[in-house]
């Protein structure tokens, strides 16, 4: 059967800190990952201080990336990280964990890189995201970017292995945002983007699963988080 999946990845549970220690409100998400390369995205209530390692080993991690913060205007409420990794092996899954300098897990999943002819076979292709974009107790907004014009949808629930809920866009757009409303106050959701029957090729790409967990009733909203061009 021709693949028409252009993303697919399995992300581990995240692995949230003690109560009244650092925890992480969306991510990580794993972001347009190809044959040799991926970016990492995760937002923090307050700063960490982090550092990524990663490996082709989930029991030795033995590789490095120091995050930074792609948007230093953003309130100061949160905190956000993205690192790049390169140099990757081509159709390997990798492992990755996010630790302090103490040494403690704030959250981790793996991803598997795309093999080296993927771009050929796949015409339909993430370029940049997913990311949120805004985060409140009852909505959020979700982005991302495909190098052709695509469908827009968004599958997505508090059951990770029940994506029950969808909201979508209209096709024709390189740059998707959805928002999805009616979100439960201090709740954790899972999601996955798609973007497929672009025009001419009718292939489908997915972003790997993320989460996200909604502020309480009364916090304040998460916004102007890295906005996709």
């Amino acid at each position: 059967m021709k693949r028409l999946i252009v993303f697919l990845f399995t992300l581990g549970i995240i692995g949230f800190a003690q109560t009244g220690d650092a925890r992480l409100l969306a991510g990580p998400i794993v972001q347009s990952p190809t044959d040799t390369s991926a970016a990492i995205f995760w937002i923090a209530d307050r700063e960490l201080n982090p550092t990524l390692k990663y490996g082709t080993n989930r029991n030795q991690l033995e590789q490095t990336a120091q995050p930074h913060n792609p948007n230093p205007d953003a309130p100061n409420h949160f905190r956000e990280y993205s690192t790049k990794l390169s140099n990757l092996r081509p159709n390997k899954t990798y492992y990755f964990a996010i630790v302090s300098a103490h040494g403690r897990a704030y959250g981790s999943g793996s991803f598997q890189t795309e093999p080296a002819d993927f771009a050929k076979s796949n015409p339909t292709r993430i370029t940049d995201g997913p990311v949120i974009e805004y985060l409140s107790s009852t909505s959020a907004e979700i982005a991302w970017s495909t190098n052709v014009s695509a469908s827009t949808l968004v599958r997505y629930g508090e059951d990770p292995n029940a994506l029950v809920k969808t909201t979508q866009a209209p096709w024709g757009q390189e740059t998707h945002r959805v928002v999805l409303k009616g979100l439960k106050p201090n709740t954790t959701y899972y999601f996955v983007v798609e973007s497929g029957e672009a025009k001419d090729y009718g292939t489908m790409a997915k972003s790997v699963e993320a989460q996200l967990t909604t502020p309480a009733e009364g916090e304040q909203a998460l916004v102007n988080i890295v906005p996709r061009r």
